[in-house]
């Protein structure tokens, strides 16, 4: 695959996954996915409903279960983070 097309596809998945409404008839609210995303990322961590402050924030994991997560993989916040 050429890097062009790599790359539209990669940001069409990001528009897809961001325009996602597939949970809304079981929300209480809008379905908002939260997602940060990089082509060089070496690892694809996905969480299941995101509190309050992520929503604020739009920041994933930015929360204490975030802080956990961090702790149990043994990387800092900025490591986190990095794209």
């Amino acid at each position: 695959m050429s890097d062009n097309l790599s790359q539209l596809s990669f940001e069409n998945l990001v528009r897809r996954v961001r325009a996602c409404t597939l949970c809304a008839d079981a929300l209480p609210h809008e379905p908002r996915p939260v997602i940060q995303i990089a082509e060089s990322a070496r690892i694809l961590v996905v969480g299941q409903a995101p509190g309050r402050r992520v929503h604020e924030t739009g920041l994933p994991f930015n929360d204490p279960s975030g802080d956990r997560l961090r702790q149990w993989m043994g990387i800092t916040r900025d490591t986190f983070y990095d794209e």
